[in-house]
């Protein structure tokens, strides 16, 4: 008799905060997602900070994230520099008058020592901060100060994810950012089933390469790149 069963879905572990998890699962083409089990477990939580700093009508606002956006006051037409589409949409939808200038810290960093803006910048950030904007600027003569509004608190795995991982041929795990792909490799009940899609070779970095299935780079730092590395990782058998 033919064998008519469905193929088994591959696990897709979800990292990231929940909204951005499915956010991201909902970009992904229709025989894309067909073919994925997604299994939400966020490694980070972001917790808002209470920050007395304040934005002044002459400040312009850098945004690293869409995580400081939605931690950050609205922006009633103050001018923000962001790194990404998404950080730039989401700073245009609360009143920013955003622009991107970069799809990394590294861009970000190059494009604003070119532009020499004038007045003070602030970078509204998280914590924990990788690239050291603030810093580089600085040191490029502009006046920024570095403003940390929201916590990045880590958690483990799941028992879901962790069983998905256990009891699957394979599973996925796209990782967004160097830490958190530090803390899945860490919390992670095995690697030899897991394909990883990093956003970045930052984030691939922490990734040790011979204990996993594969690891798949982005070509660009965005998540229609991560997409696309993610439908190509699930052709390997």
């Amino acid at each position: 008799m033919p064998n008519n069963a469905s193929p088994a879905l591959v696990p897709l572990i979800m990292t990231r905060p929940r909204a951005a998890s499915e956010g991201f699962v909902d970009t992904l083409p229709k025989n894309v997602r067909a073919q994925l089990n997604p299994v939400f477990s966020p490694l980070i939580d972001i917790i808002p900070m209470q920050n007395d700093a304040k934005i002044g009508p002459q400040d312009s606002a850098v945004f690293s994230s869409r995580n400081g956006v939605e931690a950050a006051p609205k922006g009633h037409g103050r001018a923000a520099y962001c790194i990404g589409p998404a950080t730039t949409e989401t700073a245009l939808a609360k009143g920013w008058n955003a622009q991107q200038v970069g799809s990394d810290a590294d861009g970000l960093v190059n494009a604003l020592r070119s532009m020499q803006p004038k007045g003070r910048l602030v970078h509204l950030s998280g914590r924990h901060t990788r690239g050291d904007i603030s810093g580089k600027l600085s040191q490029a003569g502009l006046n920024i100060i570095n403003v940390p509004i929201y916590d990045q608190i880590l958690r483990p795995l799941s028992d879901e994810a962790q069983q998905a991982i256990l009891n699957a041929r394979r599973a996925i795990v796209p990782v967004f950012s160097p830490r958190t792909a530090a803390q899945f490799v860490k919390t992670a009940p095995t690697l030899h089933s897991v394909q990883v899609i990093a956003l970045s070779a930052a984030v691939g970095h922490e990734i040790p390469v011979k204990a996993v299935y594969s690891l798949n780079v982005a070509a660009h730092p965005d998540a229609q790149a991560m997409g696309a590395a993610l439908a190509e990782a699930l052709t390997r058998s």
